[in-house]
């Protein structure tokens, strides 16, 4: 996220994933990433878990900025349950 917001300049950062794949959401909420909305597509072939729907995480950078300043890389602990 660093690289992106400070040297590419990127205005917003954007990731979606199944609402039950938790690893996954817990790095986008570890990068400071957070939830923006739960979602319901339609698939072709539904795989398990699809009837929960999807997440999308998002941060623009000036967010981003604001909470992370000019530290290094925020840590990314994740908990695998």
């Amino acid at each position: 996220m660093r690289h992106a917001f400070t040297e590419l300049a990127v205005d917003r950062i954007a990731a979606t994933t199944m609402t039950v794949d938790t690893v996954s959401r817990q790095v986008m909420e570890r990068a400071g990433s957070p939830l923006i909305r739960t979602f319901f597509e339609q698939w072709p072939e539904p795989i398990e878990g699809a009837e929960h729907g999807d997440v999308e995480y998002a941060v623009i950078r000036e967010t981003w900025i604001h909470q992370h300043g000019d530290q290094e890389r925020p840590e990314l602990h994740i908990q695998r349950s």
